[in-house]
Parts: C-alpha cells; sequence; structure tokens
C-alpha cells in the first residue's frame, strides 16, 4: 500500500476489493469443498495403490482378532492401524463376520486415502486461487471499485492530497524565495558595479 500513500481513494478501493475477493473466494472455496465430499460420498473410486496395500495389512488382522473375540470370549479386540474396537454381541453374527471385517478394513484404508485427497486438493485449490486472486482478480476488482457508482472516486483520486498539496506550498515558498533573493542579489551587483566606476572616475 504504500505505493498509493499519496492516493487515499486508491487505498480505499483497494481495500473494498480486496475484502470483496477474500469474501468471493471463501464462498467458492466453501462450494467447492462441499463438492469435493459429495463426489467422495457418492463414488469409491480410487486408483492409489496405497489403497490395497492398507487393506492387505488390515485384513492380515483378522485371524488374531477371530481368536480374541471367538476363542477367548473378549468383549474388545485391539486391530492394528484403527485401535481398540467394542465387539458387542458380533458372536451371534459369526456367519457374516468375514463379509463385516473385510467391509470394515475396505472403508479404513479408502478413508485414509480420502483424508489425502482432500488436503492435497484443498492445498493445491487454495495455492491456485490465492494465485489467480492476485495476478488476475484484483486489478480488475480495483477498476470495478473505481468505476463503481461510489461518487467519483477516479476524480477525487486525481484530487491532490494533503501531503502533496504541502510539498508543492513548500516549493512554491522556496521559489519565491529564491527570486527575491536573485533580485536583491542582481541589485547588490549594480551597486557595486556603480561604485566601481565612480571609484574610477575620481582616480587621477
Amino acid at each position: 500500500m504504500h505505493h498509493s500513500e499519496n492516493y487515499f481513494q486508491l487505498q480505499l478501493s483497494t481495500r473494498r476489493a480486496g475484502h470483496n475477493l477474500i469474501s468471493k473466494m471463501k464462498e467458492q472455496s466453501i462450494s467447492w469443498v462441499i463438492e469435493m465430499v459429495q463426489m467422495e460420498k457418492m463414488t469409491d473410486y480410487t486408483c492409489n495403490p496405497d489403497y490395497m496395500s492398507e487393506w492387505n495389512k488390515l485384513m492380515e488382522t483378522q485371524d488374531t482378532f477371530r481368536k480374541t473375540i471367538l476363542t477367548q470370549g473378549y468383549s474388545k479386540a485391539e486391530i492394528k492401524g484403527i485401535g481398540v474396537v467394542e465387539v458387542g454381541d458380533i458372536r451371534a453374527y459369526q456367519n457374516v463376520l468375514h463379509q463385516a471385517f473385510d467391509l470394515k478394513m475396505r472403508m479404513t484404508a479408502y478413508w485414509k486415502i480420502v483424508l489425502r485427497r482432500l488436503v492435497d486438493s484443498m492445498a493445491l485449490h487454495l495455492q491456485f486461487s490465492v494465485q489467480n486472486l492476485v495476478n488476475k482478480e484484483m486489478e480488475k476488482e480495483i477498476i470495478s471499485e473505481l468505476i463503481s457508482n461510489h461518487g467519483g472516486a477516479i476524480e477525487r483520486m486525481l484530487e491532490e492530497s494533503p501531503s502533496v498539496a504541502g510539498k508543492r506550498e513548500k516549493l512554491n515558498i522556496s521559489i519565491k524565495l529564491l527570486g527575491e533573493s536573485k533580485k536583491v542579489l542582481g541589485n547588490i551587483m549594480d551597486k557595486i558595479a556603480a561604485y566601481g566606476e565612480g571609484f574610477e572616475h575620481l582616480t587621477p
């Protein structure tokens, strides 16, 4: 803002443009995040090889889980990568235990992919939005603010600022003093010249 310190109206328009663009960017980012979440809810797609790797690691704990719950009779079991889980009356549904365990592990592995995807996408979105705001949108928004119905902002911007007016007044005073000094100096030089001529006439 120091480049426009002598143009108060331009500073006001720039601030308004900045606030407007930030508000728009917030709304766009919120809409973008909602859209991303909706896409993740409607689809379950990934080509990331980490998904299968993570799912296989989780499925390797199935035998230990079954032994802890079905054989040893515990009501809680610890699954590596998830933590301690309560199983409730899962023993009554042993016929679908494998399918339930498999589904849970797939969801867990996929959710990790989703989180990384959301974080990466959000970071890219923010970087792109900020760059676009600074390099493209800001200038257009400032111009829009200046030419909008704010009571002749451009005309007021072209008016001389108090600081510039003060400097101009000081400069005018200095010029006036220099002019007066020049006249005084000229008069002195004329008198010296006249005195010299008179002195020459008196010399024998």
